[in-house]
């Protein structure tokens, strides 16, 4: 994630955003509240972008698609 620039991660982060929302959609069948709270999770509270920014510093080692999953997890449920 360091190696990119701002608009590549902010590409990279809404590909695993949209991932995990077009998952958690199917897994609801085809209940859309899960998937909102993923979009809002993300597009409407801005200050979740430093809490992903940090999570990525704290753990440089894991996948940072596997910790925002952990991070929407924690706020949305699975």
């Amino acid at each position: 994630m360091n190696a990119m620039s701002s608009e590549q991660r902010a590409a990279y982060l809404a590909g695993v955003i949209e991932g995990l929302a077009i998952a958690r959609y199917n897994k609801d069948g085809k209940q859309k509240t899960g998937l909102g709270c993923i979009y809002d999770w993300y597009y409407k509270d801005k200050s979740n972008l430093k809490l992903i920014h940090d999570a990525f510093d704290k753990y440089p080692t894991y996948p940072p698609g596997s910790i925002v999953d952990v991070l929407v997890k924690q706020k949305c449920g699975e």
